[in-house]
């Protein structure tokens, strides 16, 4: 007769998964033949992450380990969940004695509905008791460095979609608040503006955008609120945020166009403002705005001469952020070969070096001219720039 399998669950809402989560499933792990990581999902609250977007973390963070699997539990006791999975054992992680106080209650009430369900208490580890999802959703956006902060308690793969959670959450906020700003005081937002906004989040989530993407438009959205007091048009202005860069093709030497990008993006912006129902002058000065994000030439109107220097306010970033600007945009021109890119990049830097001013208005000189001269010459192992 065979024998039957040592099988254990373990349950948690694992919004999102931490080290601490971790740290228990792999001391267990080897005790049993086989474990069941189980997202637990109770219909009556609220998360940050989706069923399906935690059961895709927690597959990373155990796929190491070949005795581990990850299921989800939906609108059902997990002790039941348990019992038909043929289970015996539910695991549950300790931090501390509040904890242990809570999980008696659990325990006794899970016996009670499957008898022959065990409960088996494990400590957490003393360095990892502070650890908690909710601690650490607690970081996300209350410092610049919160990801780093975030990042002792998490994988980088958690923290990146913690980012992605709280860039999407600014952005759903800046384009509420335009639309209500540009929407009828008496019959609300123009209509279609949520199908507009699924279309402007597919754009700027397509898979070649490694900086040209969603960040970047709420980074400009964000430091446009500090200058909005100087700004003449300030619902044009943010319209052209939104849309100077949707339409991002890379393209090589051979096949580049100056200006395409833009133009198109200006297009896309007529149409869109368009079936907003929005006025033939804002979709004029729109056009106007991004035309001037092409980064070419001299420009004299006040609002564009704004939206020029955020545009390229990241060039005067901490050194960090520069950075990673840089790795985002050879990461966007793969399909160019280094020579040829490094060369061209080094003429597009140059080329904002030899202005008298990089920034067009005053507000953005005291704030990063100083700081993007020296990233632009700062001298780099990879980067052939003059």
């Amino acid at each position: 007769m065979p024998t039957m399998k040592r099988k254990a669950v373990y349950a948690a809402s694992l919004d999102p998964i931490t080290n601490g989560h971790l740290n228990v499933i792999e001391r267990v792990a080897p005790l049993y033949d086989e474990l069941i990581v189980v997202v637990a999902v109770d219909p009556r609250k609220t998360y940050m992450f989706s069923a399906e977007e935690r059961v895709r973390m927690a597959t990373s963070a155990v796929a190491h380990l070949k005795n581990v699997t990850v299921d989800v539990c939906i609108g059902q006791y997990v002790v039941k969940f348990a019992d038909s999975a043929c289970a015996r054992v539910i695991i549950r992680g300790l931090r501390n004695f509040k904890d242990l106080d809570d999980e008696q209650v659990l325990a006794e009430e899970n016996r009670r509905i499957c008898p022959n369900i065990e409960t088996v208490w494990v400590p957490c580890l003393p360095n990892l008791m502070h650890v908690s999802s909710s601690m650490v959703k607690t970081h996300v956006g209350a410092d610049p460095n919160w990801e780093e902060q975030a990042g002792r308690s998490v994988s980088a793969d958690v923290v990146k979609m913690l980012k992605e959670k709280y860039i999407l959450s600014k952005a759903k906020k800046h384009w509420a608040s335009l639309m209500a700003a540009v929407g009828n005081p008496f019959s609300g937002n123009p209509k279609g503006s949520e199908k507009i906004f699924k279309g402007i989040l597919s754009a700027y989530s397509e898979g070649h955008r490694a900086y040209h993407n969603l960040e970047h438009i709420v980074n400009m959205l964000d430091e446009l609120d500090t200058v909005a007091d100087q700004i003449n048009d300030i619902e044009a202005v943010k319209m052209a945020v939104w849309y100077h860069d949707i339409v991002y093709k890379v393209t090589t030497k051979e096949e580049y166009v100056p200006g395409d990008n833009e133009l198109h993006s200006g297009l896309r912006a007529k149409l869109d403002i368009e079936k907003l129902g929005l006025t033939e002058s804002l979709i004029k000065r729109v056009y106007m705005l991004i035309k001037a994000t092409e980064h070419r030439g001299a420009v004299s109107d006040s609002d564009a001469m704004y939206l020029v220097d955020l545009d390229l306010a990241i060039l005067g970033k901490p050194e960090k952020e520069f950075e990673c600007y840089e790795r985002g945009i050879r990461t966007e021109y793969a399909i160019v070969p280094s020579a040829d890119f490094y060369k061209g990049r080094a003429a597009v830097m140059k080329s904002f070096l030899d202005r008298e001013k990089i920034y067009c208005t005053e507000e953005f000189q005291k704030r990063y001219e100083d700081a993007a001269r020296k990233n632009l010459t700062r001298p780099k192992k990879t980067l052939a720039w003059v």
